[in-house]
């Protein structure tokens, strides 16, 4: 008996639903860009989430940074709102990146901010010395009055200006003396006219992340609507997602009460006394550091760019100008870490030794290059090192 053989698939039927195919698929790519415009420009105009993720957002990318009223163009990052009075904060960042609140957290008294959005009672205009940084300079740790310019006034009796806010690094203080010299009107209050500049460099995300995130502000700053086209924020916005459910990267911040694994780096309790007998809390961030691979050519030619771009505007306006290498916490507490009481398998005692010795790499190519540009610098890690009480 004769097999029967199906007919062949009419051409024209099969045509028309490969035809129906490609059109919903092109209906959808174009819903998920319209998706992703909407993401990015309208929903950070619609308020609909708390400060502590919207914050995140923006660093993620996620949301257009110019929706942000404090964000400027020409910083390629954000200022605080201006005029805000004095408040008081905690210490405690690094504990609560591992979902641990202190009860009785350290506290820190930070000034109002001034018209330009940094914390001081002056503008540049009436400041003999000005300081750039990011949280160093302006005191996240020790409050205003207790911060590096606050000490450097008290000492030398000169009028100092601190341009500073966290996540700045090493591209915004070039922008912000730029803005703040030979762009400023030369007769106004904006324009600083004194003779001093000491740009504070921490050998943390000043090298790191701080460069990667300038880096990518000014990639997406020429992308116009491509970035739509790619599904740029829709991909960024699931990574943000994904790290939120993990409880890692910068989302980590924002959830209430993550379950994180610490890995050893929490508690680390030292040989010598620390402040309040609390033990040290390394922040996440170090694990970017057990390996620096991602600091390559094109890192370190950046940074030079940066470091001669300083020294020519320095030469144009005629002031001395300083850079203070601050050392990271773990460069001075390694040696004294108690390394008994932390557990011998946590990847924080197989790694802190590889990422002490990276960041150790990291400051001396560092001075390297700001001899090299013809900078004066000053390392603070053998002053901190050498301190007594270090572990406060």
């Amino acid at each position: 008996m004769p097999v029967r053989r199906s007919p062949p698939f009419p051409s024209g039927r099969r045509a028309r639903r490969l035809a129906r195919l490609g059109l919903f698929a092109a209906m959808l790519y174009l819903a998920l860009v319209g998706l992703d415009a909407f993401v990015y420009r309208t929903l950070p105009r619609l308020d609909r989430f708390s400060p502590e993720h919207r914050e995140l957002l923006y660093s993620y990318g996620v949301y257009d940074p110019a929706t942000n009223p404090l964000y400027r163009p020409w910083l390629h990052g954000y200022v605080n709102e201006p005029g805000l009075p004095p408040h008081r904060g905690t210490a405690d960042d690094a504990y609560r990146a591992y979902g641990m609140f202190l009860a009785d957290a350290p506290a820190v008294d930070v000034s109002g901010t001034d018209a330009l959005g940094w914390w001081n009672a002056r503008l540049p205009g009436q400041a003999d010395v000005l300081f750039l940084g990011d949280s160093f300079c302006y005191g996240a740790g020790s409050g205003t009055a207790r911060s590096i310019p606050a000490l450097y006034e008290n000492a030398t009796g000169q009028a100092v200006y601190a341009a500073c806010k966290n996540g700045y690094g090493l591209p915004q203080y070039r922008d912000i003396l730029r803005r703040l010299t030979v762009e400023a009107p030369p007769d106004g209050p904006e324009r600083f006219r004194g003779r001093t500049v000491v740009v504070l460099i921490y050998v943390g995300n000043d090298l790191a992340a701080d460069l990667f995130v300038y880096r990518d502000r000014l990639r997406e700053a020429g992308l116009g609507p491509w970035r739509h086209w790619r599904l740029t924020t829709l991909r960024r916005l699931a990574r943000y997602l994904r790290d939120a459910a993990r409880g890692s990267g910068q989302a980590l911040a924002a959830a209430p009460t993550p379950a994180v694994d610490t890995r050893g780096a929490y508690p680390v309790p030292l040989t010598e006394p620390t402040e309040n007998g609390l033990p040290f809390a390394f922040h996440p961030f170090y694990r970017g550091f057990i390996d620096t691979d991602w600091f390559g050519p094109a890192e370190a030619d950046d940074i030079r760019r940066v470091l001669a771009d300083l020294r020519d505007l320095a030469e144009k306006g005629s002031f001395r100008l300083y850079a203070v290498v601050l050392p990271t916490a773990l460069q001075v507490l390694y040696p004294r870490i108690d390394f008994a009481a932390v557990p011998r398998r946590s990847e924080f005692a197989r790694k802190a030794a590889d990422m002490t010795r990276n960041l150790n790499a990291l400051t001396a190519r560092l001075l390297v290059m700001l001899d090299e540009a013809g900078i004066a610098g000053l390392d603070m890690e053998p002053r901190f090192m050498d301190a007594p009480d270090a572990g406060r």
